[in-house]
């Protein structure tokens, strides 16, 4: 299984790099007025560039990152991502895209660098004694960006592997829980609402080389899925249906059960019993636990 995993994917590292237009702040700063000891309080930060600014550039870093989340796999906090190797062209297209994207709005933001931090001097007159000693110049600045990626083929690593499968099972059970809390109590989930998990089933579609069950918990997902109106939209038994799915694969016992199985080569039998109706409860006491809900 290990050797699968490598041998049908890519690890990416992406570097993206932006300025913060920000400056620590110091106690010279404040000349003339009296501050706490340094070990009592620690000084922020000041802002030498209007935040406003910086919003196109950033918006690129966003959606870079956005679309990755939405075909690769993302390890240690994002330093490495592992695509499957059939997206490989797809994905180094859309970076090279999101690198043009980025290389102009960067150019856009140094074009007008000078006339943006003066108008923040100007705006900023009372403070303007701590700020003009550290403002940048557009060629300074201009180092401060930075976007590159590269891909590579990965060597066989257990460790890796279980990292990567982790990663996916955990994925999956963050966004279960999430929409099962944004749904659950509703007589109808909105496409707003099921976008999450449609992002999901495309992902998941690419990572069957990750683990066998992965493609059993897709599959699942998509004959429920497959059951929404014309608007995008899930009410009434299939609404109730995904609702009991998603309370499965928000549980990591359970995602665990469906990877063994399907490993067993057996096939995993989701549950959808509706819960039991019981007869009205005498009020609980107050020194007395609530039991949690049966099902909601």
């Amino acid at each position: 299984m290990k050797d699968q995993i490598f041998e049908n994917s890519v690890g990416l590292i992406l570097d993206i790099k932006l300025w913060s237009g920000s400056k620590n702040l110091k106690a010279e700063d404040f000349k003339d007025v009296e501050l706490p000891p340094e070990d009592l309080i620690s000084l922020g930060s000041k802002r030498i560039h209007a935040k406003e600014k910086f919003k196109p550039i950033q918006q690129v870093r966003t959606k870079t990152l956005t679309y990755l989340e939405s075909v690769a796999v993302s390890l240690y906090s994002g330093k490495i991502w592992i695509i499957p190797e059939a997206r490989k062209s797809e994905v180094e297209s859309a970076l090279k895209n999101f690198v043009r994207e980025f290389t102009q709005e960067k150019a856009l933001f140094l074009s007008r660098f000078d006339k943006d931090q003066q108008q923040w001097l100007e705006q900023n007159r009372k403070w303007s004694r701590i700020i003009a000693p550290y403002l940048e110049t557009p060629e300074s600045v201009e180092k401060k960006f930075c976007f590159t990626w590269r891909t590579f083929k990965m060597s066989a690593s257990e460790q890796v592997a279980d990292d990567l499968t982790g990663s996916v099972l955990h994925e999956i059970s963050h966004i279960s829980e999430d929409v099962y809390q944004s749904i659950k109590g509703n007589e109808r989930a909105t496409q707003k609402n099921l976008k999450r998990i449609e992002r999901l089933q495309g992902k998941l579609q690419g990572l069957a080389f990750v683990q066998p069950g992965v493609v059993t918990i897709e599959q699942e997902l998509s004959k429920i899925m497959g059951e929404r109106d014309t608007g995008g939209a899930l009410h009434g038994h299939d609404l109730f249906r995904l609702i009991r799915l998603l309370i499965q694969l928000k549980n990591p016992s359970i995602l665990k059960d469906i990877l063994e199985a399907t490993r067993s080569g057996i096939d995993y039998q989701f549950k959808y019993d509706a819960p039991q109706k019981t007869t009205t409860l005498p009020p609980i006491p107050h020194n007395q636990p609530r039991l949690p809900e049966a099902w909601f």
